[in-house]
């Protein structure tokens, strides 16, 4: 009878422990909504008012004025720089982006943006 008061007592200790570790230190956090500011380095011939922001999974858009944009977003999202919708004859999908608080994206119109982020993936494993 001692033996199963022991085993249930130890039991209960681990799943307590469980539960505690699972609480303080392995719960994933929920995404919070980030105000960002994004900043754009327009290495295009392209006016800056071409350009937009873009929360990508949800479509919500915010035009940059004087190369800044502002834009909400949840944490677990991603950002990417794509048109202005005031100029439908004008196409640019950027390179996806995690949400931070501050951003710049890049806007690169003679080589192809996949082509760049092949380049720069490139570089970062050779040096």
């Amino acid at each position: 009878m001692k033996k199963i008061s022991v085993i249930i007592l130890v039991i209960s200790m681990i799943g307590g422990a469980a539960y505690l570790l699972w609480e303080f230190a392995l719960k994933p956090e929920p995404p919070r909504k980030v105000f960002v500011t994004a900043m754009l380095d327009n290495r295009c011939e392209l006016d800056e008012n071409t350009f937009a922001v873009e929360v990508y999974e949800t479509g919500a858009k915010s035009v940059f004025k004087n190369g800044v944009a502002h834009i909400y977003a949840l944490s677990d999202q991603q950002l990417r720089l794509t048109t202005n919708p005031a100029y439908p004859g004008v196409t640019y999908d950027g390179s996806l982006e995690p949400v931070t608080p501050s951003i710049t994206l890049t806007s690169y119109c003679d080589v192809s943006e996949r082509m760049m982020n092949i380049f720069n993936s490139m570089n970062k494993t050779f040096q």
